[in-house]
């Protein structure tokens, strides 16, 4: 486990670097309150460097060399061409939220610290928290929720379909057009389910909210009191969510099947199938590693895995189902 001193200069380092990413960001948008937005943020991630700073200073520790972030470069020339909310917003696709570090350090590290830090740590965490909420609302007010979304839900068609082929090119090992055909009805039946699946949660989770603002608007007329503040509660559009679920599942499906047309052999199209969908997948997982700040080598290696699990699994399956039944459909 890193001891406080090493915790402290990455988390100098990682505020820093957040602070100069935000004031960068900001220089790219014209809509005045997203751009005050940004340096309000940036100032207050500034305020969280100065204070491991003079963490790092009472104890006699030298500050740490500054260095970007990988790739902060590549993130802020994006921010030229795309919305920075969108940016920000995939940067929670990355599972190392700084208020979840923080508060781990807090709970691991509480007895090493003074009781002041201890205050201005979880106040931190709080300016943590409130930001990540602020950011959340924007991109919701502008749909740009959906884009992130879109990328989980391509992760999830491609990874299913995957070990759709897999296990199908085990019984079908020379009809490589039935395991393409095949693939191509389930991928279009899990992007329905999907897409309905979605819109039924939007929907209900909607209804919901209109059912529990009526009951305190009821009781805010009938107390007398203050109707309570609406801000946050969840104005997603069911039928954006289903279509951009339902599209994004089916994109996710065109990697792992296309070679299934093209190829004689289900074995060598699975090799493609294979080959195509770990390329997609560390593609997206170097961006997420990228903007979150998290191992790169950690990411990729964990959604490779994931996919390459479910490929084998079902590839074992579909053999064992094989040999039961005695298929021997096109050898």
């Amino acid at each position: 486990m890193k001891d406080i001193v090493q915790l402290a200069k990455e988390f100098y380092i990682n505020e820093l670097n957040d602070y100069r990413l935000y004031m960068e960001l900001s220089k790219r948008v014209d809509k005045e309150e997203l751009k005050d937005a940004l340096i309000h943020i940036a100032n207050m991630e500034k305020g969280h460097a100065r204070f491991w700073r003079e963490f790092l200073k009472r104890r006699g520790e030298e500050l740490p060399s500054e260095k970007r972030k990988p790739f902060q470069s590549l993130v802020i020339f994006l921010g030229r061409f795309v919305n920075p909310l969108l940016l920000v917003s995939l940067l929670e696709l990355g599972e190392s939220s700084a208020y979840t570090q923080y508060y781990r350090f807090l709970k691991e590290k509480e007895s090493d610290l003074s009781e002041e830090e201890v205050e201005r740590l979880k106040s931190i965490i709080l300016d943590e928290l409130s930001h990540e909420s602020t950011f959340r609302e924007k991109v919701e007010e502008l749909g740009l929720s959906n884009v992130r979304d879109m990328v989980l839900g391509m992760n999830d068609g491609l990874v299913e379909l995957l070990g759709v082929v897999a296990g199908l090119s085990a019984v079908y090992r020379h009809e490589p057009h039935i395991v393409g055909v095949s693939a191509v009805v389930v991928g279009m039946a899990g992007a329905i389910s999907m897409g309905v699946g979605a819109f039924i949660s939007v929907r209900s989770q909607r209804q919901v909210n209109e059912a529990i603002r009526e009951r305190e608007k009821i009781l805010a007329e009938v107390s007398g009191e203050g109707e309570k503040d609406e801000r946050g509660q969840s104005t997603e559009n069911e039928f954006k969510s289903a279509l951009f679920t339902g599209l994004s599942y089916l994109l996710g499906v065109v990697f792992p099947v296309s070679p299934y047309f093209f190829l004689s052999d289900s074995l060598s199209a699975l090799a493609f199938s294979l080959l195509f969908a770990l390329l997609v997948l560390a593609l997206v997982a170097s961006f997420i590693a990228v903007v979150s700040g998290i191992s790169l080598k950690k990411k990729i290696l964990e959604m490779v895995l994931s996919a390459g699990f479910a490929a084998s699994a079902s590839f074992l399956i579909g053999s064992l189902v094989k040999s039961v039944f005695g298929i021997e459909l096109g050898e």
